[in-house]
């Protein structure tokens, strides 16, 4: 079972254990070689990998230069043990670029079954390593934000869980404003693809970077009525949600709000966010029928999820909360450890 790390800016593509965490993120680091990935629960050894352009680092003359968009790249292979760690060295060249892996686990460890286990990982996701050439990396990109997008919207609902755990009207109401607004991102980017006949993702609406001009929320609402994804009636209820949940955040204390009013305002957010989905869920099923789109594969989007699927949106969840609590418990069983 695999998930793939995409290159910040698309330079490669690499498909990775399920299990693996990636490290660089979760531990503070910033996101350059190496690129760093290990075992989310009873870690063993560390998989990193660099790349390198020739004008960065210099490319051994004797490593045979291979070819980009390929994937069973040949890799030369070298140890380097000592000071109580063991090091599995990997080099390859492709293009004008050198790629460097390394496995390092404690030398105490060399002959445990989990080890050989782990190496065994580490040889297949080498294999599916590819360098992208500079007109597919925007795609990788897009897909990359895209899978993270889908997974912070199911990351949502485990703080949403907790909310009404805790009868916590307030979260409730911030969680599912959050929660309407990605909902109708991923509405228009559909729809679009639907009227413009294209399988390209707008993901100026799912992602911004820190630097990028912002997409309020009011403009998603304003941009989903002009794609008649929602009628007057719901976008006149928007607004006034809006309008009131400013109120609770930012007047609670100097208004005549009362705390039963954001009880009975997390009732209509909670009703008019199943209109929405429900809006949502028609237009991949639009999708699908004309296939075209996100969910114009072959897959039904009422069809009932694999177990690969939901273990790589578990994968995925982990890495977008960082929390012990809230971990996701992904599911090796039936032998499929080493199914990468």
């Amino acid at each position: 079972m695999i998930k793939h790390f995409t290159h910040p800016e698309g330079k490669f593509i690499i498909a990775l254990p399920v299990e693996w965490q990636y490290k660089n993120v979760a531990v503070g680091e910033k996101e350059e070689p190496p690129f760093s990935f290990e075992l989310y629960e009873e870690t063993v050894g560390c998989f990193q990998i660099s790349i390198y352009h020739e004008n960065e680092k210099s490319i051994p003359k004797n490593l045979e230069k291979q070819k980009c968009n390929k994937d069973n790249l040949d890799f030369v292979q070298k140890r380097m043990d000592g000071g109580g760690f063991n090091m599995h060295l990997f080099y390859a060249v492709v293009e004008d670029h050198l790629f460097m892996a390394k496995y390092i686990y404690d030398t105490k460890d060399e002959k445990s079954e989990k080890i050989s286990e782990e190496l065994i990982k580490v040889m297949k996701a080498l294999k599916t390593l590819q360098l992208l050439s500079s007109e597919r990396r925007a795609e990788a990109i897009e897909i990359d934000k895209y899978e993270k997008f889908m997974s912070s919207l199911a990351a949502s609902f485990d703080l949403l869980n907790i909310a009404y755990k805790n009868s916590s009207e307030i979260e409730i109401i911030i969680i599912i404003a959050n929660q309407i607004d990605a909902y109708l991102r991923l509405a228009i980017v559909m729809k679009k693809q639907l009227i413009s006949n294209t399988n390209e993702i707008d993901i100026r609406l799912l992602y911004q970077e820190e630097n990028d001009k912002p997409i309020f929320e009011r403009h998603i609402y304003k941009l989903a009525k002009e794609l008649v994804i929602i009628n007057q009636d719901i976008f006149n209820r928007l607004e006034y949600l809006y309008s009131d949940r400013n109120r609770m955040v930012h007047r609670y204390i100097i208004s005549d709000l009362k705390t039963r009013d954001i009880g009975e305002l997390s009732i209509e957010y909670v009703l008019i966010c199943e209109e929405i989905r429900l809006i949502l869920a028609s237009i991949e099923d639009d999708q699908f029928d004309k296939q075209i789109g996100i969910y114009g594969g072959k897959r039904n989007p009422k069809d009932e999820h694999s177990k690969e699927s939901i273990n790589f949106l578990h994968s995925q969840v982990n890495d977008k909360h960082l929390v012990a609590s809230l971990q996701r418990k992904i599911d090796l069983s039936n032998n499929d450890k080493l199914d990468t």
